[in-house]
């Protein structure tokens, strides 16, 4: 009878430990599996491969493995060893239990905590285009030579003051729509520059431009529903009646931001061509303009993105100038990370996956934020066009030089401006004050 008892005590304690490992593992699995659908979680993980986010992926597989290793060991005299891996395998399997539910409430519950205010802001629906107002005199352009390199089609030229007794503009002068870009605010941010983001603000609500592309990283941690109301409260204050189109920069994702990025900038009755709030293209009248969902890299960019893209791209109509946006870059100067050596410039992802696209439907200027430097780049007959940091802390001096690149301004912050005009942008790169710092004429 004792030994009939013992067998049976033996085999509840396999069953409970391999009940309690199998538990973990889908706990584990889900955890892992909702943090990994969420947007910007997979170049987070590229990006910065933490050890703590290689052990939070593999964790579930701890418990699981313990209890299977010590099943043959019941049959050795000594029975400590399977008793020792069973009971770190049970205790393994209680703290990944409630680790993993512990994230997982975590990733759902924090950025659905506390109250979003609302804020009055003109919104670019994406379906609904962009509609030009009365467009104001465009700056006044030097004459620059062509640039020779690659097949490069942008003239740069030193920037000049209008004249103080403009003459009128003839219809090849007048723009026909007025754009501004600018990226990483990183409101939240302890390293953030307060005055040169709102300098910046009051820079575009005095142009008035048609429409401002907010090109990601709005805020510092995308979770946090304080940091956003710190942007909607600003943004509402300095430019309610802009026209407004933010996307989704990797900050702005972090562990579930994608719902208050939403909630901030996508309301309700918003659709886009793609069904996505991430990538859209949109009917701007003189232009095509067409957002890319690039957090970090290609993370996002899946089979159902790239078909979206190419459709779009090649159904552009050519006799417009055709933008591309995103949020992380393609060509690009930079340095490599110091802490994870990961590199910073001519992005290795972006690059292969979309650039062909881009060369094959005629895109003529590609503009991206990520990279905390303004940079003009050419190469293939597509231009590219880093923005700068809207007060964001700036980047260190370059250790690469992109062989593409034709201007570079490091340190410091700034937007770029874009007019349409017939026949050609005109690019106009300024600092958080204003003041026009590089020129360039694109050929359309």
């Amino acid at each position: 009878m004792t030994d009939k008892t013992n067998a049976g005590a033996r085999q509840l304690s396999r069953r409970a430990v391999l009940v309690a490992a199998i538990a973990a593992l889908v706990l584990s699995a889900v955890m892992n599996g909702y943090f990994y659908s969420l947007q910007g979680a997979r170049g987070f993980y590229v990006w910065y491969p933490m050890l703590a986010l290689k052990a939070l992926l593999f964790m579930g597989l701890a418990p699981i493995t313990l209890a299977i290793i010590a099943l043959p060991l019941e049959k050795l005299a000594k029975k400590w060893i399977m008793r020792a891996l069973r009971w770190i395998s049970l205790v393994g399997s209680i703290l990944v239990s409630l680790a993993s539910i512990g994230l997982l409430a975590f990733l759902i519950v924090v950025p659905r905590l506390g109250s979003m205010e609302p804020a009055r802001l003109d919104l670019v629906n994406p379906s609904q285009g962009i509609v030009a107002r009365s467009a104001q005199p465009e700056a006044a352009f030097s004459a620059g030579n062509s640039s020779t390199a690659g097949a490069a089609s942008a003239t740069l030229a030193t920037p000049t003051a209008p004249a103080a007794s403009a003459a009128p503009l003839s219809p090849l002068d007048r723009p026909l729509l007025r754009l501004a870009f600018s990226s990483d605010p990183h409101w939240g941010a302890d390293t953030a520059n307060v005055g040169a983001r709102t300098d910046i603000l009051k820079g575009i609500a005095a142009e008035q431009p048609n429409a401002f592309f907010m090109l990601g990283d709005t805020v510092e941690t995308g979770n946090s529903v304080t940091q956003w109301n710190f942007a909607l409260s600003d943004l509402e204050a300095l430019i309610p009646t802009v026209p407004l189109r933010p996307i989704l920069g990797n900050h702005d994702a972090l562990f579930g931001g994608q719902y208050l990025f939403k909630k901030a900038f996508w309301p309700k009755g918003f659709t886009s061509d793609s069904g996505s709030p991430y990538y859209w293209s949109i009917n701007a009248g003189a232009a095509t303009i067409v957002a890319v969902d690039l957090p970090w890299g290609t993370e996002n960019f899946d089979a159902r993105q790239r078909t979206w893209l190419e459709k779009t791209l090649a159904a552009a109509d050519p006799r417009k100038p055709l933008i591309v946006i995103s949020h992380s870059y393609f060509y690009a100067s930079g340095y490599k990370d110091p802490k994870t050596g990961a590199p910073w410039y001519d992005h290795y992802q972006n690059i292969p996956a979309l650039v062909p696209l881009f060369e094959k439907y005629g895109v003529d200027l590609v503009i991206s934020g990520h990279n905390h430097y303004q940079e003009l780049l050419s190469h293939n007959g597509v231009n590219y066009a880093i923005v700068g940091s809207m007060g964001g802390i700036p980047d260190p001096e370059p250790s690469y030089r992109s062989p593409w690149s034709q201007w570079i301004k490091v340190g410091g912050y700034g937007w770029l401006d874009v007019n349409v005009l017939p026949g050609r942008l005109a690019l106009t790169f300024r600092s958080e004050t204003g003041e026009a710092r590089q020129s360039a004429t694109i050929q359309y």
